[in-house]
């Protein structure tokens, strides 16, 4: 299989997957589609990626978290490694964002917002 063919596959099996799963599992695959990068890394897919039957695709996170902390994507850029950690932290839910109240929610979106810069 070529690899625009395997990172769409990825792509829709992911998709398929996160559409069932909760807000902080399907934000951090969100991300990575939107981002583009990794569906479409071989070694990422490779480290973490599973897929069933049916095509649908899901990320291991414990797996994801393995490699990354191993080093595996350290070819990638700054900002590619910075999205994968974000994205697996969400996927984690590392920093227990699922359980966060309204008031929490927004405190912890407006200074995210705050630090990338974006006005609110």
């Amino acid at each position: 299989m070529s690899a625009p063919s395997s990172t769409t596959s990825a792509v829709i099996g992911l998709r398929r997957w996160a559409r069932g799963h909760s807000p902080h599992v399907a934000a951090a695959v969100g991300l990575l589609i939107v981002h583009e990068t990794w569906p479409a890394r071989p070694e990422f897919r490779d480290a973490c990626v599973e897929r069933d039957r049916d095509g649908t695709c899901w990320i291991n996170w414990t797996q994801a978290r393995a490699a990354f902390d191993a080093g595996e994507f350290v070819k990638a850029s700054t900002s590619e490694i910075a999205v994968l950690d974000l994205a697996i932290a969400l996927g984690q839910d590392r920093f227990r964002f699922s359980r966060m109240g309204p008031a929490n929610a927004r405190a912890i979106t407006d200074t995210i917002a705050y630090a990338l810069g974006v006005k609110r």
